[in-house]
């Protein structure tokens, strides 16, 4: 699947987009970037509403996301490709829980685990 960003593209765009590939994951962009299984800190997050164009380095831009891609190397290309701080959450039941400590699996992975936990707990 690819995520297509331009002048118009909204963070509320991509982040549908994303979901729409993995609905038990969610995707949140930030001012800084976090350390290696450190979270975001939750004041430097991004409103959906602002434009991307604003924020990118590089549009427009197409986003190859595979669902055997680990979290580590989508936050990475986002990061390299557009100049943009990202950080992956997984759906825990009501909650949404970062992926830091689980960066290395990969995205179908993170999903079927937050599928399977959201099920169970309901």
């Amino acid at each position: 699947m690819n995520i297509f960003i331009n002048s118009k593209s909204q963070i509320s765009d991509i982040q549908r987009d994303f979901n729409g590939l993995f609905p038990y994951l969610k995707i949140e962009l930030f001012k800084q970037k976090h350390g290696y299984q450190e979270a975001s800190p939750r004041q430097a997050k991004l409103p959906h509403y602002l434009y991307l164009s604003d924020l990118a380095t590089q549009l427009p831009a197409q986003i190859s996301v595979p669902e055997s891609m680990t979290v580590q190397e989508l936050e990475k290309m986002f990061e390299e490709q557009l100049g943009l701080h990202l950080q992956v959450f997984r759906k825990s039941g009501n909650l949404w829980l970062e992926t830091t400590m689980t960066d290395g699996w990969t995205l179908k992975q993170q999903n079927d685990h937050g599928m399977e936990i959201s099920i169970t707990n309901y």
